[in-house]
């Protein structure tokens, strides 16, 4: 732990404990030492969250694009899972399967996601549809043989 990230979580204690003892004194009826005490706490969580460097903005910058990516990948992979019928007792329409894939579209243009993993996603919708085709001339042909 860094000195800076070590200073900020002792200054937010601070600030927490003496938001206690402000509201102790507001209980007790001496509203100018709990409106002193508000002002200290005031000026300790301010302290607290400060905005950082550049430098570490940076950084934590990509770790932010690095963790929206994971997170667009689960979700196209969760929207993906629960249409190949797992769990399912009927099979996705082709229209369920074109309405998830146009929501999953609009999320993902704004995720920071290669046009590779892009494609894949897209290769793993087709399969779906094709799959959903085959298995609705299947019932098709089932059905007009049963007439």
């Amino acid at each position: 732990m860094t000195l800076d990230k070590f200073l900020r979580w002792a200054i937010f204690c601070a600030g927490i404990i003496t938001a206690i003892f402000a509201g102790y004194m507001f209980s007790e009826g001496r509203i100018d030492w709990g409106a002193a005490w508000l002002s200290v706490t005031v000026g300790f969580l301010c302290f607290a969250t400060r905005i950082k460097t550049e430098k570490s903005s940076q950084s934590s910058s990509d770790d932010d694009n690095k963790d929206l990516h994971d997170l667009a990948i689960l979700i196209a992979g969760l929207a993906v899972t629960s249409l190949k019928n797992i769990g399912r007792t009927i099979p996705p329409g082709t229209k369920e399967i074109n309405d998830m894939e146009e929501k999953l579209s609009s999320f993902l243009d704004v995720m920071p996601l290669s046009s590779d993993e892009r494609d894949e996603i897209s290769e793993e919708f087709d399969r779906l549809r094709d799959r959903t085709k085959r298995n609705e001339s299947g019932r098709a042909i089932m059905r007009s043989a049963r007439l």
